[in-house]
């Protein structure tokens, strides 16, 4: 059992986070360390820094589980043959390539849980008076708001979707730093564990100086980098969605959309999120434009050395390996023959780079304002879990949420009617996450599993639990008797 020990309860130590010179290092000889450690309130920033730097690696969000193999599954990209994305593209999990990608994700993102239990387990024991202001509070609910977002991401990957099976077996549910080896609940049951953490968090969170009132450019700046209060809630509408509970869903997703829509507020030129402004779509210098419409971020990573992923995967020097829609492609997402072709997500998002034109909004841009980030959460990912959520119900709703989002993206003469069924109001939800969300995460496979699609665009492969369900790495199958 030793190595299933080890993926899911060895702390990060193993890897290398320059960023952070003063992250833990945790040994089972060390304790005296950790106590140390925490024995002030700078350590839990400490370890903090350390969980986020981890997650923004190549390993975790700053390319696997980011631009790179999950959102390859979504069949957004148009990937070359000869490139090295050839079998994810296919959905070949036992291709070696594919399958140490997959174990590393896996691995990673248990090792990033690992160093959040540590924190819960020591801040849940010391005495709130060794925090100022209300960093005693902050510091738990982000972590166990990212303790319940991790696992909610392992479980898009490696367990059926609830819609598929919700008694299968979910992925282990980690709650502490032990040897102990962890069992499998079942799908039904792991998600309510991911819901009680993301509800603790947003109790813990309800403080958040994101909430309560803040300087427009220094407090959102502070927080919008860290799981936030705001955060907490929309990742709740997001596993409550997945979970097929609309009512909860919507009620989560709302209290994002109220922030942003509330133009009667006492705090409305200090709302953390606004739509992405005209004026800043019509710069014209490259490096001004905010091409991945940051202040509609709800939860993004900074991420050290971007440049070195994000303008070679998406730029000519990625070659085989690049990372972008066709030109065709790009087309057919933004429904350019229909007119939409001053959509900012296509008009301003794709640029040539030699002799092809490629996905910039995530380019690095030299003296640019907007570098380095990627998001994990957005403003607009609330509107669509609405939208779902009322299409049989309120439709007109429904069409009016989509259509905010129409118009923030430039698409104001083109509202869609009002008299749309509630497949039709679904059809162009499916249609706003292909064009919201390329590059991001694999949000779009995440689309097709949660409703059992029985097909993904783009794909050679007829879906089904063989796709939408990542195999477990098979150390952790053999030593740990998991399976999915």
């Amino acid at each position: 059992m030793n190595k299933i020990k080890t993926t899911l309860a060895t702390l990060i130590a193993a890897i290398s986070l320059t960023s952070c010179s003063d992250w833990l290092d945790v040994s089972p000889k060390s304790q005296i360390k950790e106590e140390d450690h925490f024995s002030r309130e700078g350590g839990y920033k400490d370890q903090l820094t350390g969980i986020y730097t981890a997650m923004s690696q190549q390993s975790m969000y700053g390319l696997n589980m980011g631009i790179g193999f999950t959102e390859v599954l979504s069949h957004s990209y148009d990937i070359d043959a000869s490139g090295s994305w050839r079998y994810a593209n296919e959905f070949d999990y036992k291709n070696s390539s594919v399958e140490s990608t997959i174990a590393t994700i896996w691995q990673q993102t248990y090792n990033s849980i690992a160093n959040v239990n540590i924190l819960i387990r020591n801040i849940n024991e010391a005495s709130p008076q060794l925090f100022t202001e209300n960093h005693y509070d902050t510091y738990r609910g982000e972590a166990y708001g990212l303790r319940g977002f991790l696992h909610l991401d392992l479980m898009r990957l490696f367990a059926c979707a609830p819609s598929m099976d919700s008694n299968a077996k979910g992925v282990p549910y980690v709650t502490e730093y032990s040897t102990e080896v962890v069992g499998q609940k079942t799908v039904k049951e792991t998600m309510q564990m991911v819901i009680d953490d993301l509800t603790k968090a947003r109790e813990y969170l309800s403080t958040d100086s994101l909430k309560e009132g803040y300087s427009r450019y220094t407090q959102r700046a502070s927080r919008i980098p860290y799981f936030n209060y705001y955060a907490a809630t929309l990742a709740l509408a997001r596993a409550y969605l997945w979970n097929g509970d609309k009512q909860n869903a919507l009620k989560y997703a709302n209290e994002i959309i109220d922030c942003v829509e509330d133009s009667t507020s006492a705090k409305k030129n200090s709302k953390p999120f606004s739509w992405i402004h005209y004026t800043n779509m019509q710069a014209t210098n490259r490096n001004e434009l905010d091409m991945a419409f940051s202040c509609e971020h709800v939860f993004h990573l900074t991420i050290n050395k971007w440049e070195d992923t994000a303008n070679y995967y998406f730029k000519s020097k990625g070659g085989s390996n690049a990372l972008t829609p066709s030109d065709d492609t790009a087309q057919d997402i933004y429904e350019v023959s229909s007119g939409y072709g001053n959509d900012y997500r296509y008009l301003k998002a794709y640029e040539q780079d030699g002799e092809k034109r490629y996905m910039c909004k995530f380019w690095h841009m030299d003296g640019g304002y907007y570098n380095d980030i990627y998001p994990l959460l957005r403003m607009t990912e609330a509107y669509y879990i609405a939208a779902e959520c009322l299409k049989d119900s309120n439709p007109a709703r429904a069409i009016e949420l989509l259509n905010l989002v129409r118009e923030n993206r430039n698409l104001s003469l083109f509202p869609l009617p009002e008299t749309l069924s509630a497949e039709e109001i679904q059809n162009e939800i499916y249609k706003e996450y292909r064009k919201e969300f390329v590059g991001e995460g694999g949000q779009l496979f995440f689309y097709y599993k949660r409703l059992n699609a029985s097909s993904i665009k783009g794909a050679s492969v007829v879906p089904g639990k063989s796709v939408y369900v990542l195999p477990i790495p098979s150390n952790d199958a053999e030593f740990g008797g998991y399976d999915n």
